[in-house]
This record gives structure tokens, sequence and C-alpha cells, in this order.
């Protein structure tokens, strides 16, 4: 009998195609039943690996021009600054698998690379799921204020530098409560770990779910990005 997924974990609802998508995998449709196999174990090993953790803070925040100040944090960005418009409060937020998923990859980096390529892309997929998850929980909690919450933005995406980590990082207190560190060009460890700033406003943007998990893509201009979705 084929490997599922195990279902009774909190990573059985990851999307296996999404998976083989981070592997390089263009139509999952067409890949061979080994691959397929290949990106479950990857999947059920990494979430047995993984001790997920979150943390989100509320803060003032106001755009002026391409710019933003968000909690005293001056963020120069034309696109974060088009994102937030509107916006009044925003969610610092980050996420993480924690080290375990590390140093799982690191062991089969050096001993069948291929495999740690499909963990990498299997703890890649469950990252944004534990961080969707996660976000619903906040999206409940706003609604019942008659809050909406835009999508995730986190710094890299557009020019909203990663130089801003460390001060985002900071004012969660990120690695007491997850263990988040970053470097000084902006790298967090663990490697699988996820920051952004969530908009809050009151009012349902045109093309919005509503949802801080929606629109991955949509709001990336890296246009030819290999994991895009279409």
């Amino acid at each position: 009998m084929a490997a599922q997924i195990n279902p009774d974990k909190w990573y059985s609802g990851v999307d296996l195609e999404e998976v083989l998508r981070y592997a390089g995998v263009k139509d999952a449709a067409l890949c061979g039943e080994d691959v397929k196999q290949s990106a479950v174990r990857a999947v059920n090993e990494s979430g047995e690996a993984a001790a997920p953790k979150q943390i989100s803070r509320e803060c003032l925040c106001s755009v002026n021009g391409d710019s933003c100040d968000i909690d005293g944090m001056l963020i120069v960005s034309r696109d974060l600054a088009a994102h937030l418009r509107g916006c009044d409060r925003v969610l610092l937020f980050a996420a993480t698998l924690g080290s375990g998923v590390d140093l799982l990859i690191a062991r089969y980096s050096a001993v069948k690379m291929s495999y740690a390529v499909m963990l990498q892309a299997a703890a890649a997929a469950l990252v944004e799921r534990y961080c969707d998850e996660a976000n619903a929980l906040l999206e409940a909690r706003y609604a019942a204020e008659g809050c909406w919450l835009k999508p995730r933005y986190s710094p890299g995406y557009g020019d909203f530098s990663l130089t801003h980590q460390q001060a985002l990082l900071a004012r969660l207190n990120a690695y007491k409560y997850t263990g988040i560190t970053v470097s000084g060009g902006g790298q967090m460890t663990p490697m699988k770990s996820v920051s952004a700033v969530i908009g809050v406003t009151r009012e349902r943007q045109p093309g919005s779910t509503g949802s801080c998990a929606s629109g991955k893509c949509a709001r990336c201009p890296n246009i030819s990005c290999a994991f895009r979705r279409v």
C-alpha cells in the first residue's frame, strides 16, 4: 500500500502538489509514483521533526507617500506603502518550524541530496500551511471587530528590504518566543521561518477575500519566479 500523509497530524492538510511545485515539478500529474511517494515521505518526516511556533503583535501604523511608520520603525518602501494604504494598524507576525527540520535537512544533504531537496520543498509548504492556519485564527478575532486583514507581506517582497528583518523580529521579541534569530543580512534561522507585516483595515479591498493567507503570488512583483502560481 502506498504511503500517505499522516491524517492525524497538524500537517495533514498540506497540499502535495504544492510540495512538488517547490521541488521543481511543473506538472504533478506527469511525475512518477516514486516522486510522489518521496514527497509524501518528506512531508511526514519534516512534519514529525517540526516544533512550530508563532508570535504576533499589533502596532500602530501610518503611511506617508512611499514611507511607513510602524511602531517607530520607519520603512521606505513604495510597495509596502501601497499595500498598507488605508491601514492605521498592522500585525507584526513571525513563525517557524524549529531547528529540528534544519537538522533533518542537513543530515540528508550529506548522504542523499535529492531527498534533501524534497525535504526542503516539504518544509517550505509546511511552514506556509502553518502560517495560514495561525493567520486564520487572527482573521476570526479581527472579524469580530468588523476588520479585515490584508495578505501577509514579508521583508524581501518587492522593495521591502530584508534589512528591516532584524527590527521587525526585535519588536516581536521573536527569539524569546520562537527561537528565531536573524543575520546581519536579514536571513533567519531556523531556515524554515517566516516574518511578515499584516495590515488591519475596516474596508474590504477590491478583489480581496479578507484573508491574510490569500494571493501569495498576486502581491509579488517577481513574475519570472520559477515557483510562481499562474
